[in-house]
């Protein structure tokens, strides 16, 4: 009666756990690079969300008194919201970056790996769009209708 396996039997055995082990580690590279570009795409839509919502906050607090018209104004690159304390906040693209800064303060990053941001204000409307696109292929756009 037998009790094992012949030498050919194990080395038979042994190829064929390589040879599957093999083929399992380029399919597991690929899976692991596509995780981390997913990865990098939801950090960077999750901070133009937070973005976005932070210009929520400025535009919920600038300044509505009825000399202040002007409160909220864009150009291409650039938005300034005047708040109802005084202070004017300026969001602009610089480079590859989204930067917030106040007269008062040297400015903070609020997003990165930015290709394009655009502010339009249509004064007839009176509708605020914002949208951020990543060096990638994300998009970012949100519409705000400024009523007094």
């Amino acid at each position: 009666m037998r009790r094992g396996l012949t030498l050919l039997e194990l080395l038979l055995a042994v190829a064929l756990l390589a040879g599957a082990a093999a083929a399992t580690v380029p399919l597991t590279q690929t899976a692991l690079g596509s995780m981390q570009d997913i990865d990098r795409d939801l950090a960077w839509q999750r901070s133009a969300d937070m973005t976005l919502a932070e210009i929520d906050r400025l535009i919920l607090r600038r300044d509505r008194g009825p000399s202040r018209a002007d409160a909220v104004t864009t150009t291409d690159d650039r938005l300034q919201v005047r708040l109802a304390t005084g202070a004017m906040v300026t969001i602009r693209s610089e480079d590859d970056r989204l930067l917030s800064r106040r007269a008062s303060d040297p400015g903070r990053l609020l997003l990165a790996e930015i290709e394009n941001a655009t502010f339009e204000l249509d004064e007839e409307t009176k509708l605020l769009t914002v949208r951020f696109e990543s060096n990638g292929r994300l998009t970012a756009l949100r519409t705000w209708e400024l009523t007094p």
